[in-house]
């Protein structure tokens, strides 16, 4: 009878045991293993237009008429390095190619960004180009339908990208699956470095001519510095689970000269319009839907199977010891 009551009595508490697992696995232990891997590899692929304003040449400005509009074929891979990666930091090369006709790169970059694996933002490290702070490039594993702070390396700051609906998308071979839209919008910053290969400062003769005003207080061979400034407008598809930004239909980067130095309204450079193509969109959904098995084995799996063999076990513990030993037969 007692050796029954102790095995009843671990049965019992075993199961105890693993129903208190079950909420600190779902809800603590569960979410400490969600981290930025070491196997990103995604290639977006985007068309795209490149619109002139201005003369690139003589930094004169363009008649309506014959401003210069120059097709583009965008591409973008972000991919894991692990050999400069650490136990708490994942470090992403993102590689962009802007591709014109005949084959003319007119942009062409290689970054490094340092992402806390825990919050996927961007964090101080001797991997990275510079330090960055926000979000970029990808999201914090299971987004929120909230407004995050979007890092741009060409201000080097970041900007708001508002959560603004839930839509549908269904990739090549994943059905409909729930995707957040974030827009990124937000008035001209300073640029630190000048855009689309311009010059830093350009002469007293071409203020001039920019402003279409022969009789502007400069002189004409003196140097005066550019503040460039960039606008942005994008939208942004978000898979909330992993925090991967699937697409980006829609991009706008307006480029201005900021002329209040000179007591004049900003001046209209060039324009890069992009938007990714459907099929790619349907391709990296597809690539970061490979992930979801292993965030429902940590997130739903493990804690349900805890929950259950819980339970099972604490009312066969408690069923065992409640039972009363059968009394012996009375001899003959």
């Amino acid at each position: 009878m007692a050796q029954r009551s102790k095995a009843a009595l671990v049965v019992l508490i075993i199961g105890l045991v693993l129903l208190a697992l079950a909420p600190i696995w779902k809800w603590g232990v569960g979410p400490s293993l969600l981290k930025v891997p070491d196997t990103i590899d995604v290639t977006s692929v985007y068309d795209g237009t490149l619109t002139l304003y201005i003369d690139p040449t003589a930094l004169a400005p363009l008649p309506p008429d014959l401003t210069v509009r120059i097709p583009l074929t965008i591409t973008r891979r972000d991919l894991s390095q692990p050999s400069k990666s650490t136990g708490s930091v994942a470090v992403i090369q993102e590689t962009t190619k802007a591709i014109g006709p005949a084959g003319k790169a007119f942009v062409d970059t290689k970054m490094y960004y340092a992402l806390g694996r825990k919050t996927s933002e961007n964090v101080s490290n001797s991997a990275a180009d510079f330090n960055r702070t926000g979000f970029y490039p990808i999201m914090p594993i299971g987004v929120k339908k909230q407004t995050y702070k979007l890092w741009s390396d060409d201000a080097r700051r970041t900007g708001d990208a508002k959560f603004v609906k839930t839509l549908q998308i269904t990739g090549l071979k994943t059905p409909s699956t729930p995707i957040y839209e974030f827009s990124a919008t937000g008035p001209p910053v300073p640029t630190v470095t000048p855009p689309l290969g311009l010059p830093a400062s350009v002469s007293g003769a071409q203020i001039k001519s920019i402003l279409n005003n022969p009789a502007f207080a400069v002189v004409d061979t003196e140097q005066y510095p550019i503040t460039y400034l960039k606008q942005t407008t994008a939208t942004l598809w978000v898979e909330p689970r992993t925090g991967s930004i699937v697409g980006v239909p829609s991009n706008t980067d307006t480029y201005f000269v900021d002329a209040s130095a000179l007591g004049q309204p900003n001046i209209k450079l060039a324009s890069i319009h992009y938007g990714q193509t459907s099929e790619n969109i349907k391709k990296v959904l597809d690539e970061t839907a490979e992930n979801w098995s292993l965030l429902d084995m940590v997130g739903l799996w493990i804690p349900l199977a805890l929950l259950i063999l819980g339970v099972i076990l604490t009312v066969i513990g408690a069923v065992w010891l409640s039972r009363k030993k059968e009394p012996k037969a009375p001899a003959a």
